[in-house]
């Protein structure tokens, strides 16, 4: 018996495309991120559209949304406050899970 090992390359192409686009959204995030906290407008609102550039699945309300719309109408202190608060929630997250994680460890 023989076993395959690989793919096809349309698969292979495939995946290097998704991890292509990935990678160009992680790059536009830091790109946002990072204008924002130096107060740059226009950076910030090219890295957001980069960013939202044939996104069809965000939603109208969410934190990157209104950073968008304040972008969109020039409000540099309200997207960097929403941008704050977004990067603070997700600290707090990330603590919390290593905190779970860290009870669950001592647990077993």
């Amino acid at each position: 018996m023989g076993m395959r090992v690989g793919g096809s390359s349309n698969a292979w192409a495939s995946q290097n495309q998704v991890v292509g686009n990935w990678q160009q959204k992680q790059s536009s995030v830091k790109a946002l991120f990072t204008s924002l906290q130096t107060g740059d407008l226009a950076t910030a609102q090219k890295a957001y559209a980069s960013l939202s550039a044939g996104s069809t699945d965000a939603k109208p309300n969410s934190p990157m949304a209104q950073i968008g719309k304040a972008l969109q109408s020039g409000d540099l202190a309200t997207a960097q406050s929403v941008a704050q608060t977004l990067l603070k929630d997700r600290a707090t997250s990330a603590s919390n899970s290593v905190a779970t994680a860290s009870k669950v460890d001592v647990m077993v």
